[in-house]
């Protein structure tokens, strides 16, 4: 079994590491997918003009694009991507839409560029339906850029490191055991202790 000094020590490395992999997730958030105007997935009744996206960090004013597109992939916007000024926030995209579009479904597909440097990409679907037509088939509002590679790295690590402290408290038990095969007559004759606590 594992001493109580070594298992305080995984603990206390193991916690080092989570609190390392939440400040770094922290620090690389990007500006993600919050609402949309037709909604992700939704259906409007009514050929909307524009497409509205709202995002959770304040964006830059150039970099940023959104692209709507039919069922046979031909381009419906007008490709004028730009900021919303009506929001103080500067965190909402706008792109105007051909007038008088027909009953069906459309991908909308959008990248931005946040303050920080970061840009995310993402798509959704929304349909427009008189009732005749079939709902979109759901698509994720965000692909994202969350970086789950920290996880994943923050979990070799905790592995590698449980694997590292196992090893050491196999193979101390046989480097204590030949080391008093050797030395015990000599020691015992001097009077000296050999401890067979261990250690980690």
């Amino acid at each position: 079994m594992l001493s109580f000094l070594c298992v305080k020590r995984i603990v206390a490395m193991l916690t080092l590491l989570t609190l390392m992999f939440i400040s770094t997730s922290r620090t690389l958030a990007h500006a993600d997918y919050v609402s949309s105007e037709p909604p992700a997935n939704g259906t409007v009744t009514k050929a909307p003009e524009r497409v509205v996206i709202v995002f959770s960090q304040e964006l830059k004013p150039e970099g940023n694009i959104i692209r709507v597109t039919d069922a046979r992939g031909n381009q419906v916007d007008r490709g004028d991507t730009t900021l919303d000024r009506n929001d103080p926030n500067r965190k909402t995209l706008v792109v105007s839409l051909n007038p008088g579009l027909s009953d069906g479904v459309y991908t909308v597909n959008w990248k931005n560029a946040s303050i920080d440097g970061h840009s995310e990409t993402g798509r959704f679907r929304f349909t427009i339906s008189t009732g005749a037509t079939q709902a979109a088939a759901p698509l994720p509002a965000t692909s994202g850029e969350e970086a789950p590679w920290l996880a994943l790295l923050a979990a070799g690590l905790g592995a590698l490191l449980i694997g590292w402290v196992l090893r050491r408290r196999a193979v101390r038990p046989l480097e204590l055991s030949a080391s008093r095969r050797w030395d015990a007559p000599v020691g015992r004759s001097q009077g000296e202790i050999v401890s067979d606590q261990p250690s980690c």
